[in-house]
Formats: C-alpha cells, structure tokens, sequence
C-alpha cells in the first residue's frame, strides 16, 4: 500500500492566453464583446445578429451588464 504524500505538489502550468490582439472584450468578466478589422468593430449577437461599426463604440456586455467604450483600436 503506497504511503499517503502529506505535502502534494499542484500542478502550475501556466494558463494559455487565447486572446487576439483584435478582441475587444469586457472590462469586468473578459467575455467576448466584438473583433476589430480594418479600423471597424465587428459585434456578433446570437440569432445571426452581426453589425460592422465605427469607431468609437459603447457596449453592454450580455454577461454581466458592465457599460464598455472602445474609441481606438489600439485600447483593447
């Protein structure tokens, strides 16, 4: 019978990051808000609802509500 390990060792690997540089996403719980392409904003819905807008944008996450503005694509 194996001894019981009193000091058991976690695994850390690092997190794997799968965000894009183009990713806009929330503030507060880091869901998916819309994709930036060519100096525009590309916000998909459910249901097929997808819209392609300027810059500047202001967004309510369907998550959790938080109020979110993009005005450069660079502050993402």
């Amino acid at each position: 019978m194996p001894t019981p390990n009193t000091q058991r060792q976690v695994a850390r690997s690092p997190r794997k990051s799968t965000h894009h540089l183009n990713d806009w996403r929330c503030t507060r719980c880091d869901k998916l808000l819309g994709v930036c392409r060519d100096g525009r904003m590309h916000l998909r819905f459910a249901r097929g609802h997808e819209y392609l807008v300027s810059l500047p944008v202001v967004a309510t996450c369907r998550s959790c509500g938080t109020l979110n503005q993009v005005t450069d694509p660079a502050q993402r």
